[in-house]
């Protein structure tokens, strides 16, 4: 077992800046593949959710809502998405389809990572997103640049049970940020992967990967509110990979 005690603490602001990958991936029996786990922590006061007085509809989504904010759970950063760079053959796909539901006025979930099954719009993954509420909901996706955004769809959900399924075809961002032109707090991210080797942390902070390839990758941690990290990683055959990302803030 190799344990790597580098914990990255700079915080690298990177707002989907991830190239997409060019190559196509493969699947492939993997006898000989490594395990890359760690933990991704919180030093410091994570920022306040950001809040909305509700001014349309409140007597379905309530007169005010405070937006998903940077969630903590003893120091543990709670939905960080930890994504294998740069593995082109390996283990099954993920799912080309991330499903949404707005329901109370909220997209759900929060976080999402979808995979590519190849190169073009043909490859490209799908969104659904099903309107459970009564009122109308207008979800509008867009590829989320540094220096902008770009509408990837625009559809509107005009009654309970009403829905949309789309694909998402981003050209130079691996971030879709998902909004309602009808209500402007409600939010969701999606992540999109070129490979199933990646993993989103649960309460407790911790992620593992399992059946990777042996050979030297980029890892990648994320959160849509608090940027990127970036550690270079070589993974050993039939062996483990430990791995800690630490991010910080004062609120």
């Amino acid at each position: 077992m190799t344990h790597i005690t580098a914990i990255v603490m700079a915080l690298i602001i990177v707002w989907g800046s991830s190239p997409l990958s060019a190559v196509a991936y493969d699947t492939v029996t993997v006898t000989d593949g490594g395990v890359v786990s760690g933990t991704i922590t919180y030093t410091g006061t994570p920022p306040p959710p950001e809040h909305f007085e509700v001014i349309k509809n409140a007597d379905v989504c309530g007169v005010e809502h405070d937006r998903y904010a940077v969630e903590v759970n003893n120091g543990a950063l709670i939905h960080a998405v930890v994504i294998i760079e740069g593995v082109t053959a390996g283990k099954p796909l993920s799912s080309n389809v991330v499903d949404i539901v707005s329901k109370d006025c909220v997209f759900l979930p929060f976080m999402n990572v979808v995979a590519r099954t190849g190169k073009g719009r043909k490859g490209s993954p799908w969104m659904t997103v099903l309107n459970e509420d009564t009122v109308i909901h207008n979800p509008h996706p867009f590829e989320f640049k540094p220096k902008g955004r770009r509408t990837l769809w625009n559809v509107g959900l005009p009654e309970k049970g009403s829905s949309t399924k789309q694909r998402l075809i981003v050209k130079k961002s691996d971030t879709v940020r998902l909004e309602c032109d009808q209500h402007n707090f409600m939010l969701s991210w999606t992540k999109v992967v070129s490979n199933p080797y990646w993993a989103m942390t649960g309460n407790d902070g911790s992620y593992a990967i399992d059946q990777v390839p042996p050979g030297t990758y980029k890892l990648v941690v994320w959160h849509p509110l608090l940027g990127e990290q970036i550690q270079e990683i070589t993974v050993p055959e039939n062996d483990s990979l430990t791995v800690h990302f630490m991010f910080s803030g004062t609120g």
